[in-house]
């Protein structure tokens, strides 16, 4: 009884927090879209300028961009467990999906966006934007692919041992 009664409680957070991170992940996908690009929008118009300021917030907004993807993968692995698939593989595919969108954001907030600001004409004044949180967010985010890795592994190994007993 206890086992479905947790699974029971793991499905309801699940569908939950997937509420939370839906209302969340459109919020912040519309706030970011109106405070990045909202006062350029307008400006196009009227300033001849509007088109390289276009595409500087553009390339500005791209580590933006795979984080929200990285919630947008949570989003879908809690919506998977709500619907009752809690095993490894549902995990490690959002694990290594989370992952890679991290490490992919950090990188390019890091090493990608400042020579593009450099190339457009704005200069950043630095080559490499060294910044402490996205130099962790790149961490966690290869960290959590090697986690995936051996969860996969592990997964594959207890139904090597199911399949033997």
């Amino acid at each position: 009884m206890t086992t479905n009664a947790s699974v029971r409680e793991i499905r309801g957070r699940s569908a939950r927090a997937r509420r939370i991170l839906t209302v969340l992940s459109f919020a912040l996908a519309g706030t970011f879209v109106l405070e990045r690009f909202g006062l350029i929008a307008m400006r196009l118009s009227t300033d001849g300028d509007g088109w390289r300021r276009l595409a500087l917030q553009a390339v500005a907004t791209s580590p933006e961009v795979f984080y929200l993807c990285a919630l947008w993968w949570v989003r879908q692995a809690l919506a998977a467990f709500a619907r009752g698939d809690i095993f490894a593989p549902t995990i490690a595919r959002m694990l290594d999906r989370v992952g890679v969108t991290l490490a992919a954001g950090a990188l390019a907030g890091t090493f990608v966006v400042p020579p593009l600001e450099r190339a457009l004409g704005a200069d950043p004044g630095y080559w490499i934007a060294f910044d402490v949180a996205g130099v962790v967010l790149g961490a966690l985010g290869l960290s959590l692919t090697v986690i995936a890795h051996v969860l996969r592994r592990a997964s594959a190994v207890q139904a090597e041992l199911d399949e033997m007993f």
